[in-house]
């Protein structure tokens, strides 16, 4: 009797036993390969995910609905992150509408691939998805796609129209720096806001309409656009942050709504041949270096609400003639005019307290000098070019010869004289 109930012992443990590793077996994920496509198993869901490959994917790929492996069904459900990243042989991609998800970095690198058409499961365009797919030209949508990925067509050279689809809200980061042969972007109406870098080198586009929604446009947005030639601002941004024009060396017109409360720096750095900015008085901050370098600007009305004229803001500026300061203006900071040889005559409010070091260096055409302050304005001894301090006729008001004359910095000028 103890022999059997012993046996009845061994004969249930391993009944056990096996029953666990055919649970095991069940629910583990398993991987194989079919038709030199590899894919992860779900044995409990039935499903399968396309992944990365021992090898790179080349040629013609053609994605099927489902797969049988052991007499058993696999129904194709997602495309995984970096699945054919890096694959420069894959020349075309066929996805089954069956797909729900693809992954980040999904097709990165795939610089053979021409054409794609997104299944019409897909809501959204993951991060790097297409980045430096460079022989891309075409991308087709069913329209379910809501949400864009960073990165996501960043450096594909090749395309040159696209239509954002309807349901997406933000271009983010990056999304298309780089395409350098777009020459047509269609935004929809919803969008909302456009990210940091987001047409960063996209050197051939000459035109963007951005919808009325759109409140916020993130640094280098424009950065190097160098075809550019107009923008147009909507009411609902305040903002033209850092950078987003940089280097937009065909840039002629840009219209600022007076919903623009500050200007960053480096906003229209570069900008060689815009030639008028209207500053409305409702910008109140303006940012270093924000119009260095605009070689064509002529004329500049600095706006009602800023005390300073940054660092540089208007150096290189060698086609400026004319600036007018406002009444609310409490310095002008170093390098502000810097080389900006065509000026000849300044009118320096009764509110100006400082002008910083070489804030009118290489202005050496400055032959007027009209100041409203009885109590001399503080500079230093770089604030104006030397041949200004020996050329120029200072105008100051009447009485206020004696302050400027036995001012430390002042009295270099050779030429002080009451204005009124």
């Amino acid at each position: 009797m103890k022999t059997i109930a012993r046996l009845s012992i061994v004969v249930a443990a391993l009944a056990m036993s096996l029953s666990a590793s055919a649970i095991d077996i069940k629910f583990k994920k398993d991987k194989t390969v079919v038709d030199d496509i590899t894919y992860t198993l779900n044995a409990k869901k039935q499903s399968a995910v396309i992944v990365r490959g021992e090898q790179p994917y080349v040629g013609d790929v053609v994605i099927p609905e489902k797969i049988t492996v052991d007499s058993v069904t696999f129904y194709i459900e997602e495309i995984a992150s970096g699945a054919f990243k890096e694959c420069p042989g894959v020349t075309s991609i066929v996805i089954p509408d069956c797909i729900t998800k693809i992954g980040s970095s999904a097709f990165l690198g795939c610089s053979s691939l021409t054409e794609i058409t997104i299944p019409s499961r897909i809501q959204e365009l993951a991060a790097d998805m297409f980045e430096n797919c460079a022989s891309l030209t075409t991308v087709n949508f069913s329209g379910s796609v809501k949400k864009l990925g960073d990165d996501v067509f960043k450096g594909c050279k090749s395309l040159v129209d696209f239509e954002v689809p309807s349901g997406v809200t933000e271009i983010p980061g990056e999304a298309f720096m780089g395409c350098s042969e777009l020459r047509n972007i269609t935004l929809p109406s919803g969008i909302k806001k456009i990210g940091s870098n987001a047409f960063e080198g996209c050197t051939s586009l000459e035109y963007i309409n951005i919808p009325t929604g759109v409140s916020n446009i993130g640094s280098d947005a424009f950065s190097g656009c160098s075809s550019l030639k107009e923008f147009r601002f909507p009411a609902g941004v305040s903002t033209i942050s850092s950078n987003m024009f940089k280097n937009c060396t065909e840039l002629t017109m840009v219209e600022i709504s007076n919903a623009i409360r500050k200007i960053e720096h480096d906003a229209f750095f570069g900008c060689a041949v815009l030639d008028s900015i209207n500053l409305t008085n409702s910008i109140t901050s303006l940012g270093s270096s924000v119009f260095e370098g605009c070689a064509t600007l002529k004329r500049v009305k600095i706006p009602n609400g800023l005390t300073e004229v940054p660092t540089d803001a208007f150096k290189n500026c060698s086609s400026l003639e004319e600036v007018t300061f406002s009444n609310a203006l409490k310095k002008i900071n170093s390098g502000a005019f810097e080389n900006c040889a065509s000026l000849t005559q300044l009118t320096l409010p009764v509110s100006l307290k400082e002008i910083g070091n070489d804030a009118f260096e290489g202005c050496n055409n400055i032959t007027d000098i009209y100041i409203n302050s009885s109590i001399p304005i503080k500079i230093s001894g770089g604030s104006f070019a030397k041949a200004t301090m020996k050329e120029a006729i200072v105008h100051v008001k009447k009485g206020a010869t004696t302050n400027y004359n036995l001012d430390k910095q002042w009295k270099k000028f050779l030429n002080i004289i009451e204005w009124k």
